[in-house]
């Protein structure tokens, strides 16, 4: 989490890299030590600055949250996806993915997930 708001909150490149390749580091040290979570790799994907590299770090935070108490994660990861097709211009997997969003975000209570979901869908035509 420490990592994330660096991330966030920094301006110059070069640290932002900096700590960018220590959380990719994070995660593959958990992974490796078998303490794998779909955050890790989700937050990864989320400061990935390429849209296609990013869908790889999602796909990989994806098949790791299962069952039930994973649903929140699963909506939040599916909605990432829409976002970078949408912005790589495939707009038919866009749809694919909010629409899978929507449905696993029914059964939450994340209402502005919801409504940046809903949101997406109806611009998303």
């Amino acid at each position: 989490m420490d990592l994330a708001v660096l991330l966030v909150n920094e301006d110059r490149k070069d640290r932002y890299w900096s700590h960018y390749n220590e959380l990719k580091e994070y995660c593959e040290a958990q992974s490796l030590e078998g303490r794998d979570h779909p955050f890790l790799w989700e937050s990864l994907a989320d400061f990935t600055i390429d849209d296609r590299a990013s869908l790889d770090l999602y796909f990989m935070a994806l098949d790791l949250a299962v069952g039930d108490d994973a649903r929140p994660y699963r909506a939040s990861i599916r909605f990432a996806l829409a976002e970078r097709y949408k912005n790589l211009g495939e707009h038919s997997l866009a749809r694919e993915y909010a629409i899978a969003a929507d449905d696993e975000a029914k059964s939450i209570d994340d209402l502005a997930l919801r409504r940046r979901i809903s949101q997406f869908l109806l611009t998303e035509n």
